[in-house]
């Protein structure tokens, strides 16, 4: 008997830990989207725009970053930055603006080769958007496994709510580009 005490007082004791790291999450989340916030911001001041490098050198240099290419991770990174404050706010909000930044951090990894793909095989078209929701599905499974997740009521209107806000998050980013 005393055994089985010992072990369920290391196991509230484990459990205990792995709720204050879940807590550090939106303060990182926050910490890292001001950094590279920041660092948008700043090369959205210093660059030139399309329009200047053309006039400089009388057409455009493919591996130069512009000013331009500075507003789809500006956008990536406010979110991440408004994912974290959430966190304080409202607990259904986070897990709204959370499932948001899931979706359009999928969207990033995965258009650039979505695009190089779809030009060599049109059979990637039909097999990558699957592959794309499996593995969203597949963490959304882990997300629900998160004991501080389970604490929170979460209606199938907020499940829908974040992914209707997630694929708003997407059509944006994809017009920015």
């Amino acid at each position: 008997r005393k055994v089985i005490q010992k072990i369920n007082q290391h196991m509230k004791s484990l459990l205990q830990i792995s709720k204050d790291k879940t807590k550090l999450i939106p303060y990182a989340e926050v910490i890292i989207g001001i950094i590279l916030l920041s660092l948008e911001v700043y090369d959205y001041f210093t660059l030139y725009s399309m329009e200047e490098v053309d006039a400089m050198y009388g057409g455009i240099v493919d591996f130069y970053k512009y000013k331009e290419n500075t507003f789809c991770p500006a956008f990536l990174w406010t979110m991440l930055i408004l994912t974290g404050i959430s966190y304080w706010t409202n607990k259904k909000l986070y897990w709204i603006s959370t499932q948001a930044l899931i979706l359009l951090l999928l969207l990033k990894a995965i258009l650039p080769f979505y695009a190089i793909f779809i030009e060599l095989n049109p059979i990637v078209f039909y097999i990558f958007p699957l592959c794309y929701f499996t593995l969203f599905i597949a963490i959304e499974i882990q997300l629900f496994k998160i004991n501080q997740i389970e604490s929170i009521d979460i209606s199938t209107k907020t499940k829908l709510s974040g992914l209707g806000v997630g694929i708003l998050c997407c059509i944006i980013y994809i017009l920015l580009l």
